[in-house]
């Protein structure tokens, strides 16, 4: 659905969208116009729109982060984390001659470290550029998907064929 609004920018009649007017930003291309959208079951996502050509320039929404990773002081940090993951770091864990009540108050504030983290939610946005004219259509030629600060997708269209004659033959059931 998301890439659908910004390649198309409508709403559907089987999924209705409300749209309002947000504020006006400063995108890398020029002005953009910032709309709300929502639909139902909360749905929700920023949409802008480059001010000038009034192509699209970016969907952005949030959600809950893929995973939590937990760095403890002291020990090795992650080598790799997924897009979407975030890292919070925890204390050194106390010794192990430590009381039962202590690591268990160590338990408690890691994981209250781990709620707080998955409460907060990361950006997902996907960038429209290269627009270019199909049978006096703009359509944008790369699409790159972002979540948080990583870019995790990057797509480059060759061409785009409008209404292209499909033979009937395609469609038969071979027996």
């Amino acid at each position: 659905m998301r890439f659908a609004l910004g390649m198309f920018a409508q709403s559907f009649d089987t999924y209705p969208l409300t749209f309002g007017y947000a504020a006006q930003a400063q995108a890398p291309q020029g002005t953009a116009d910032v709309l709300d959208v929502r639909g139902a079951d909360g749905f929700a996502l920023r949409f802008l729109i480059q001010s000038d050509t009034h192509m699209p320039v970016m969907v952005s929404w949030t959600l809950p982060p893929t995973s939590v990773v937990v760095a403890v002081t002291g020990q090795p940090a992650p080598t790799t984390i997924a897009p979407g993951a975030v890292v919070v770091t925890a204390p050194a864990a106390p010794p192990a001659s430590a009381s039962q009540e202590q690591k268990d108050q160590y338990a408690k504030d890691v994981l209250a470290l781990r709620q707080k983290a998955q409460a907060t939610p990361v950006e997902h946005r996907i960038y429209f550029a290269d627009y270019r004219d199909v049978d006096g259509v703009k359509l944008p030629f790369r699409l790159r998907r972002a979540i948080g600060a990583d870019t995790t997708e990057e797509t480059t269209f060759d061409r785009f064929q409008i209404n292209p004659r499909i033979a009937a033959q395609k469609f038969a059931v071979t027996r």
